[in-house]
């Protein structure tokens, strides 16, 4: 569509009165040979002398009758060339000028149309009536040029204005859009960013309390472990003892002394009652399973403080299998009932990353994986060298899989598939951000029924 919209359109049985508009609209020049008549002989008396028409540029268009001007308004709106004034006779065959006025609003409801007739008969109200608009123009012939042309100028410029203003409507609901779509996005991103603070300070805490639980557990673990090996130590001494006494009891039975039955039926009665023998033979058992129970409490304890990491909150190098292996045996209490652990590990660098958060990666994608499955399963979780300056780690379950219209999803903050109580959705979100702050990686591979897999690549050197 053009800038500015002169398009007029003429609606009238008679030729000559849409003769009379071509010559309104687009008035021909006068020609030579009268140029050069006026020029020798002078202008005739009885013609009236008139000043040249401005230049216009409207484009006109016309029809003998209503059923050609509906015909022409549908051609422009195919073609976006909408007429901006369209001039109706009153009386014509066929349709008469305001039942043509209602089919052409009918297709176009913002050209403007104005009704020009010459009979009586037909008042604005009748117009109006049969139209089916108020908005409609009313013009009695005969007229005179500068009406229409005042006219024309009125109601195109009227329509450009319009246009013009339905445009800026458009453009300024556009805008609005576009900063609901900001503000929205904005309160989203700030949630999420508040959500992942709150989750990250949580993961601080437990971090602290892990390391203050395994350093109060250390102190009590260190005096149990000292005191059985010096029990150990004081049993092997009473177990010679023992030994004596029975070495002695046997040479009571031989002495031939006259109260020795009498002090032997009374220590193998002491002995019956006591169970001495059968204490004597678990008594060592129970401490070297109390000293193998103090080691594993030592091992839990340790890893704790491997997964809290207190002392290795900066950027530093750690390794990978190890770190898998500590946090598997963080969550295996939350595994060990309905998951297989499979390893298949690589020899990996040393990488460098925040040691806590890519801990919390492991959790989070390991606990996962186990609570996907919901009987019995197996976890597989293999790790490779890239030999690109990545290393690969690979998390995979049989699991219930997820979805496939959920799979762009998973990493959205707040977005769960698990019930209602069981799930903040924050997980795979925060895991998701950490991984990719430390310029890495995830990709997720899943069917409903079957299991789901889950890819992280990080940088060794910290950076891509």
């Amino acid at each position: 569509m053009e800038e500015e919209n002169r398009r007029i359109l003429v609606i009238d049985d008679d030729q000559g009165v849409r003769d009379t508009y071509q010559d309104i609209f687009t008035p021909e020049k006068e020609s030579d040979i009268l140029h050069k008549g006026a020029t020798l002989f002078g202008t005739d008396p009885g013609l009236q002398k008139t000043e040249p028409r401005k230049k216009t540029d409207y484009k006109l268009s016309s029809a003998e009758n209503g059923t050609q001007g509906v015909e022409l308004v549908k051609k422009s709106i195919i073609q976006n060339r909408p007429f901006a004034v369209a001039f109706v006779d009153m009386k014509m065959p066929g349709f008469n000028g305001a039942e043509t006025a209602k089919q052409i609003w009918a297709i176009d409801s913002k050209i403007k149309i104005v009704i020009v007739t010459a009979y009586s008969e037909y008042t604005p109200d009748d117009i109006i009536a049969i139209a089916g608009r108020d908005d409609i123009f009313y013009l009695r012939k005969p007229f005179n040029h500068e009406e229409i042309l005042q006219f024309a100028r009125a109601l195109t410029n009227e329509w450009n204005l319009e246009q013009n203003r339905d445009l800026l409507e458009v453009q300024l609901k556009t805008v609005n859009e576009a900063l609901e779509d900001i503000n929205k996005n904005l309160k989203d991103k700030i949630e999420k960013q508040a959500s992942m603070i709150v989750q990250t300070e949580k993961m601080a805490s437990v971090g602290m309390l892990a390391a203050g639980v395994a350093h109060e557990i250390n102190n009590p673990l260190s005096f149990i472990n000292s005191n059985l090996s010096a029990l150990k130590r004081y049993l092997k001494k009473i177990d010679a003892l023992h030994k004596k006494y029975d070495e002695l009891e046997i040479f009571l039975r031989y002495s031939g002394l006259e109260n020795a039955p009498a002090l032997i039926n009374e220590l193998a009665i002491f002995k019956m009652d006591n169970k001495t023998d059968l204490i004597m033979a678990d008594i060592d058992e129970l401490a070297d399973e109390s000293l193998e129970g103090i080691e594993s409490i030592k091992k839990i304890v340790n890893d704790l403080r491997k997964f809290s990491r207190i002392d290795y909150a900066d950027y530093s190098l750690i390794d990978i299998n190890k770190a898998i292996d500590t946090t598997i045996n963080i969550l295996w209490n939350q595994i060990k009932y309905k998951a297989e652990i499979i390893k298949n590990y690589g020899r990996l660098p040393e990488i460098k990353c925040f040691p806590q958060k890519i801990s919390q990666v492991l959790m989070n994608l390991i606990l996962n994986a186990a609570q996907a499955i919901d009987k019995q399963g197996t976890i597989t979780i293999s790790t490779e060298n890239q030999q690109d300056g990545f290393i690969r780690i690979k998390i995979a379950d049989t699991g219930c899989g997820i979805a496939k219209e959920h799979l762009n999803r998973i990493f959205d903050p707040f977005f769960t598939t698990k019930p209602v109580g069981q799930g903040t959705g924050l997980g795979l979100s925060i895991t998701y951000e950490i991984i990719k702050s430390h310029n890495g990686t995830i990709e997720v591979s899943s069917e409903p029924g079957v299991g789901t897999e889950m890819i992280v690549s990080l940088p060794v050197g910290g950076e891509n």
